[in-house]
């Protein structure tokens, strides 16, 4: 069934409806074999302004990025960035991912190159922004 709110005129749709409709979604292709359709996901998140966990790492730093909430069953395509507020232009691997999991993965910064010592970063407000299609089943 279909709802119509004359005032406005938006069309909602029922919970059945939007079950038959297509997904928003198409994966053409992955790292492991694909699933249906109907079971594509969209998830993002970030590491947090100020508060992400870097870790020392031979002078430069990397970070554990945990995407679990996001329930892939298979190793999603992830493209990261990274955003703050001072220097994180000059860093190196800011779109570099690393060991890719259905509930994680890793980047490596080279931080000393944007002359950035590892304990500001945080105060710079660097974080990993990301976005990861996958299958759910």
């Amino acid at each position: 069934a279909v709802v119509s709110t004359q005032s406005t005129g938006i069309l909602t749709d029922s919970v059945e409806a939007k079950k038959k409709r297509p997904t928003q979604v198409q994966i053409v292709n992955g790292e492991e074999e694909n699933s249906g359709q109907e079971c594509a996901k969209v998830c993002s998140g970030t590491t947090g302004r100020g508060v992400t966990d870097y870790q020392d790492y031979h002078g430069n730093v990397f970070v554990d990025v945990d995407m679990s909430e996001c329930g892939f069953a298979k190793v999603p395509s992830v493209v990261i960035s990274v955003e703050g507020s001072s220097n994180h232009w000059k860093a190196f691997g800011t779109s570099s991912v690393y060991n890719t999991t259905p509930t994680g993965f890793r980047v490596y910064l080279d931080n000393k190159n944007a002359g950035q010592a590892a304990g500001v970063l945080n105060d710079k407000q660097w974080n990993i922004d990301w976005v990861a299609v996958g299958f759910t089943c």
